[in-house]
């Protein structure tokens, strides 16, 4: 009887051990199958995140390259308009020197240009409006020009009409920049500050009534001169700066001549007469 009791036992103590086996196995077996599940889920998660990503960047990449196309073609569009108006131009005065840059930081694509032409002068009006006009449109005249060139053919005298300024001396004399100096006279409620470069003279008249000072603006049409140039000029020639820029002011003023005929460009900004000139043609 004792016997089979501790048989009982030992069977139930078998029995219990076996369950308890089969049961952490099936939870390992569960946990093993939900850590499986959460991989996947963390695997499915991080390819869409990546497709996601790629995706953002491709579309941001062709914004990108959308945006540099539009400027392009706008830029291309502003340079087309100045040169088709150029073209006609110079079909209307041949043999007339023309700048092939119109010269602007912005507006270029509602430049407008009109002409005037008489057998001893042409001049060409440039101008920015509300809408692009045709060439010679008669609505232009009432635009504010930018700036002005102006053709007189057959001088006799270039000097007449170029107010070439020869070198001064016994005057105070004023450092530019680097080895460029200058001489600075007042008269009549103006400070006059000049230098000369080659073929050149530079003049700025700033006003003593309005507090002006010369020597920045010199200094500017310095820098100005050193990186653009000037035309090639056949006789002496000039560059005048009243200080102080506005829209119509006209206030730099640049003349030289080509064999018979004398140019001068007026511009009311100094940084665009010089990059006309530096295109022209």
């Amino acid at each position: 009887m004792k016997k089979n009791r501790k048989n009982l036992a030992l069977l139930l103590l078998a029995a219990s051990l076996l369950a308890g086996c089969a049961g952490q196995s099936k939870q390992q077996s569960s946990q093993s199958s939900q850590t499986k599940s959460e991989k996947k889920a963390e695997s499915k998660a991080s390819s869409k995140s990546a497709a996601k990503s790629v995706s953002s960047s491709a579309k941001s990449s062709s914004s990108r390259a959308s945006s540099k196309s539009a400027a392009s073609s706008s830029q291309r569009a502003d340079a087309n308009r100045m040169g088709t108006l150029t073209s006609q131009l110079r079909v209307k005065l041949p043999g007339m020197l023309l700048p092939a840059a119109d010269g602007l930081g912005q507006g270029s694509s509602n430049l407008n240009i009109r002409y005037t032409s008489s057998s001893s002068q042409n001049v060409v009006y440039y101008s920015v409006g509300n809408n692009p006009l045709a060439l010679n449109d008669s609505r232009i005249v009432s635009e504010k020009p930018y700036a002005v060139l102006t053709e007189n053919k057959n001088v006799a005298d270039p000097s007449s009409l170029i107010n070439y300024q020869e070198p001064k001396t016994g005057l105070p004399v004023v450092k530019i920049a680097g080895n460029v100096t200058g001489t600075e006279e007042g008269a009549a409620g103006s400070t006059y500050l000049q230098f000369n470069q080659g073929q050149w003279s530079f003049v700025v008249r700033a006003s003593n009534v309005q507090g002006q000072k010369p020597l920045p603006t010199a200094r500017k049409l310095l820098a100005l001169y050193q990186q653009y140039g000037l035309p090639y000029t056949t006789a002496k020639a000039s560059v005048r700066v009243d200080v102080g820029e506005s829209l119509g002011s006209l206030n730099t003023v640049i003349s030289w001549a080509k064999g018979s005929s004398v140019y001068q460009l007026k511009a009311h900004s100094t940084e665009t007469a010089f990059k006309m000139l530096k295109s022209l043609s």
